[in-house]
């Protein structure tokens, strides 16, 4: 019986396309947790980040007939990094780094935050000019004067239901340009 753990990667390769499968299970153990780690440093979640590894050692198998990997580790890391990307493109994760837009606006800014002051602050104004008149006015009473819904509603004469459903459209909005902003620097980053 072959010892495949003191097989190296170009070794193994060829094995697993013709369906060894203690080679596949060299590989499975040889990267599962540093696989599992670039998982986590990106959804904080143990169960997607399992699922996300699982996907691609699946895959890895299921198509080991097809697939032409020059090089087992980057081809490895970089299938964790695409599955991580279609959680987030098709919103079924958020990025553990972003920080509920609530948070950020009462916290201080940090040196080591995702984005510099300046940057959230330029970011933050741009998509407020994106918003229709009286949407942003209700976003503004609310998050940066710290005006309740219902004082709101009566300044403005309008239900307080009108009033939630303006922040709540508003907040939607700004979480999708923030998932799409830290799904850019995710793939501009790595």
């Amino acid at each position: 019986m072959d010892n495949y753990a003191e097989y190296t990667d170009e070794d193994l390769v060829p094995l697993l396309k013709e369906g060894h499968q203690g080679a596949f299970n060299c590989i499975y153990e040889r990267y599962w947790h540093a696989l599992y780690q670039t998982a986590y440093r990106r959804l904080a979640n143990r169960e997607q980040c399992s699922d996300v590894v699982q996907d691609v050692f699946i895959d890895l198998w299921v198509h080991r007939g097809n697939k032409s990997i020059q090089r087992l580790e980057p081809y490895l890391h970089t299938a964790v990094r695409y599955k991580i990307y279609t959680l987030l493109a098709k919103g079924k994760a958020l990025p553990a780094f972003v920080e509920p837009f609530e948070q950020m606006l009462v916290s201080p800014f940090t040196a080591d935050g995702p984005f510099g002051e300046q940057e959230t602050r330029r970011l933050l104004t741009a998509w407020l000019e994106t918003l229709p008149r009286k949407r942003r006015r209700i976003f503004e009473m609310h998050y940066f004067e710290g005006r309740s819904t219902k004082e709101i509603a009566e300044e403005l004469q309008v239900s307080q239901k009108t009033v939630q459903n303006q922040l709540n459209t508003a907040s939607n909005s700004l979480r999708a340009l923030l998932i799409k902003t830290v799904i850019m620097g995710l793939v501009f980053l790595n």
